[in-house]
């Protein structure tokens, strides 16, 4: 690592986030620290600023062992992390949020800037839903949207091309027919991106909306302190009251006081929704797994649709760091990007924070980027995922009971129309749910090329985005592999 004196304090923090986003929750490493700057780094004190109190009273509660740890790897000797509010120079450094959420997307990958980013950025006033207020008021807590969060910047492919079907339709139409939306997925891979980018649709298109946007676990611990201080009422007549309800990591929502937050949630989300109020929430695991005590908790999330994200390609991996690599300003070679795509497979977060890793590296070092640099980089990066492998035959018969229609005819040549849209719906969920190749698929639907599977696949895509009803079949058909 580079000497002291080679190291700003923008480098250091910039350096240090990479470490910070596998130690922190998604919500809090994208709300509050990408958007974070260095104001200061004398001897061995670190000022970092942030959006507001909320903020930084939330960073220096939860994570200020983590970020003294983080920036001490960087920084290679001990150094001290203070917080504080600076609002000024953050807006000095946003980034403008788009205003209109395209018909359709570029797609090739999942979430990664289409426009080399700034060095700092930072949420619009725009971006942040509701006002911030300490805890004993009872009033709304929600964290401040990242502006690299939206529609424009998401990009789309076939790991995500479901859950980013139904999350514009949620944007173009909240508390209607998508409602709730649950998003789940492993970890970074872009199930918070995605809700981000409803509020900021919503926020641009319906100003009057109130949006507000937390992690479970925020939600839970400003339900305590109102408990302690004596203004739960408030408190519920104020999330009660919002017309957009974006709620992260709910995966943690009996992790700190059990059966009370679970049912503080659950009547807070009942109230909504009897209102027709919008809610989305994201998780890293579908209703049906998570580990909750409260069944009617449980009914009601996996009564909306359920919408997942996968593990992309190699390819899509790929195509996600070369974009990460342009915008930071470090050209790498083919190989090397290759070989880091390889390398991490199944986390997107991971996989952008180990490019940023080789980045600072270079910048503070001053070094070429070498192949077998990199091996030494990352080399200590899982590759493993998960995932479990369903077959083309599950998904057939899963097709066939659903749609009244003969196995053997869906993989046959036969081409009447009943017979035909269930063909392509089989062949839908095989590109979806499997790793199979457009042309396995197509031998496996009667020795189809693969133009024809292509042509089926997105046919159905199309008539997703278009028509409620397929919409729902194709959540239901995908929730029995869950």
């Amino acid at each position: 690592m580079a000497s002291e004196t080679q190291l700003s304090g923008e480098q250091l923090w910039r350096a240090s986030l990479p470490l910070l986003a596998e130690k922190v929750s998604p919500a809090t490493y994208d709300g509050f620290l990408t958007s974070a700057v260095a104001l200061d780094f004398q001897g061995d004190n670190l000022t970092i600023g942030v959006v507001n109190e909320f903020a930084r009273d939330w960073l220096e509660r939860h994570h200020s062992a983590a970020m003294t740890e983080c920036v001490r790897e960087v920084a290679q000797r001990p150094v001290n992390v203070n917080v504080c509010v600076a609002p000024e120079t953050l807006a000095d450094t946003k980034t403008e949020t788009p205003s209109e959420v395209p018909a359709e997307d570029a797609a090739t990958g999942v979430e990664t800037a289409s426009d080399p980013a700034p060095a700092v950025q930072a949420p619009s006033p725009a971006a942040t839903p509701v006002s911030l207020v300490p805890d004993s008021t009872g009033e709304l807590r929600s964290f401040p949207l990242n502006p690299k969060y939206t529609f424009n910047d998401f990009v789309v492919a076939d790991c995500n091309r479901f859950a980013h079907a139904a999350a514009l339709q949620v944007a173009k139409s909240p508390g209607q027919a998508y409602n709730p939306l649950f998003i789940h997925s492993a970890s970074g891979l872009g199930k918070t991106h995605l809700i981000q980018a409803i509020g900021h649709s919503i926020i641009a298109n319906r100003p009057d909306c109130k949006v507000v946007y937390i992690s479970a676990e925020a939600f839970v611990n400003h339900m305590i302190s109102c408990m302690r201080d004596n203004t739960i009422d408030r408190f519920r007549q104020n999330y009660r009251s919002v017309d957009v309800w974006l709620v992260d990591d709910i995966q943690f929502i009996a992790a700190i006081e059990g059966p009370a937050s679970e049912e503080e949630f659950f009547h807070t989300f009942n109230t909504l929704y009897e209102t027709n109020r919008q809610v989305v929430i994201a998780s890293d695991c579908p209703p049906r797994h998570l580990q909750l005590m409260n069944e009617r908790l449980r009914s009601r999330l996996e009564m909306g649709i359920v919408a997942d994200l996968r593990v992309p390609d190699v390819e899509t991996r790929v195509a996600i760091l070369e974009k990460k690599a342009q915008a930071e300003g470090v050209p790498l070679s083919r190989d090397i990007l290759e070989y880091v795509a390889s390398k991490i497979e199944s986390n997107i977060r991971v996989l952008e924070g180990a490019l940023l890793k080789i980045c600072a590296y270079a910048s503070l070092n001053d070094q070429e980027i070498t192949r077998s640099l990199v091996e030494e980089i990352i080399g200590d990066y899982s590759t493993s995922t998960t995932e479990r492998r369903i077959s083309l035959k599950e998904i057939v018969d899963l097709v066939s009971a659903e749609l009244d229609v003969p196995a053997d005819d869906i993989v046959s040549k036969k081409r009447s129309a009943d017979i035909a849209w269930a063909r392509q719906v089989a062949i839908y969920l095989s590109r979806e749910l499997t790793d199979n190749s457009l042309a396995r698929i197509g031998e496996a639907f009667g020795g189809r090329d693969h133009s024809t599977v292509l042509h089926s696949y997105n046919k159905v895509a199309e008539l997703i985005e278009e028509d409620e009803q397929v919409l729902w079949l194709i959540n239901d058909l995908k929730a029995a592999f869950e």
